[in-house]
C-alpha cells in the first residue's frame, strides 16, 4: 500500500529525474560529427562515467530521501496514523513504512540509471562500432549502480529516522546531506587514511577494500541494514505515543 501511494506521488518522479539530469550533466558527451565512429559500449561508458560524476554525488543525497522521508510526519499531521495502524496493525504498517522506504532510494537512482542507458543508446549507438559484448564494461555499470542504490536506500532510511526523533521535516531532508559531505570533507582534509567514512568512496571504490572489494560490499549491506534497524526501532517507538 504505501509503496503503490508513493509511484503516485510527484516528488518521487521528480527525484528519478534530478537523478537522471545529475547522469546525464556528468558526463563529457562525444562529438557529434555524423562521420566520427565511436568505440562500441560507448553509451554503457557514458551512463558508468555519469554515476561517477561529482554531479551525481551532489544530487545522491538530495534525491534518495526525496521521496519518503517526511511520510511519518505528513500522516502524522494529517492525523492519518490511527487510521492506518488500525486498518493494518502497527507491525505491518512499521514493515511496509520501512521497506518502502529502503526501496525508495534504490528505485530512484535504478529508474534514472536506466532512462540514462536508452538516453544514450539512441543517441549514441547507431554511430558505435560494431557491437559486441563487453563483460568489464556491463560489470563495471552494474557494480556502481547497485553501490549507488544500497547508498540511497541508507540514505532513506537514515532521513526518515532523523524525522522521527527530530520531528522536523527540515532536518529529514536535510542532515542526511550534511552528514554525507561531512564525512567527504573530514576523510579528504583531516583523515586520509580513514577513507571508510567518504560516502564518495562508497560509490567510486577506489581504495583497497580487499580481494575483489568484497569488504566494501559487506559494509554497505551491513550500514544499509543498521539505518533499516534504527528506522524501524524509531517507528515502533512514536507508534505506541497513538
Amino acid at each position: 500500500m504505501d509503496f503503490a501511494r508513493m509511484l503516485h506521488e510527484k516528488k518521487f518522479y521528480l527525484a528519478i529525474l534530478l537523478a537522471f539530469l545529475g547522469i546525464i550533466s556528468g558526463t563529457s558527451l562525444p562529438g557529434l560529427r555524423r562521420e566520427e565512429t565511436l568505440a562500441a559500449g560507448t553509451f554503457l561508458k557514458l551512463v558508468t562515467e555519469g554515476m561517477k560524476s561529482r554531479t551525481a554525488l551532489f544530487l545522491l543525497p538530495v534525491t534518495a530521501v526525496l521521496p519518503c522521508a517526511e511520510e511519518y510526519l505528513r500522516e502524522r499531521q494529517w492525523n492519518f496514523l490511527r487510521f492506518l495502524a488500525v486498518r493494518r496493525s502497527k507491525e505491518q504498517y512499521c514493515r511496509d513504512r520501512v521497506l518502502t522506504t529502503a526501496l525508495s532510494g534504490a528505485l530512484v537512482w535504478f529508474t534514472a540509471a536506466i532512462l540514462a542507458v536508452l538516453f544514450f543508446f539512441l543517441l549514441f549507438f547507431a554511430r558505435e562500432a560494431a557491437f559486441f559484448w563487453q563483460q568489464d564494461v556491463v560489470r563495471e555499470l552494474l557494480e556502481i549502480l547497485a553501490r549507488i542504490c544500497l547508498t540511497a536506500s541508507a540514505l532513506a532510511d537514515f532521513a526518515a529516522f532523523a524525522g522521527l526523533v527530530s520531528g522536523s521535516v527540515y532536518l529529514a531532508l536535510g542532515l542526511p546531506f550534511i552528514v554525507f559531505y561531512a564525512g567527504i570533507i573530514l576523510r579528504q582534509r583531516y583523515m586520509e587514511e580513514l577513507y571508510c567514512i567518504d560516502p564518495s568512496e562508497w560509490i567510486l571504490a577506489e581504495s583497497n577494500w580487499g580481494p575483489g572489494q568484497y569488504a566494501l560490499w559487506v559494509f554497505l549491506i551491513l550500514l544499509t541494514l543498521c539505518m533499516a534497524v534504527m528506522h524501524r526501532i524509531a517507528l515502533e517507538g512514536r507508534l505506541e505515543e497513538i
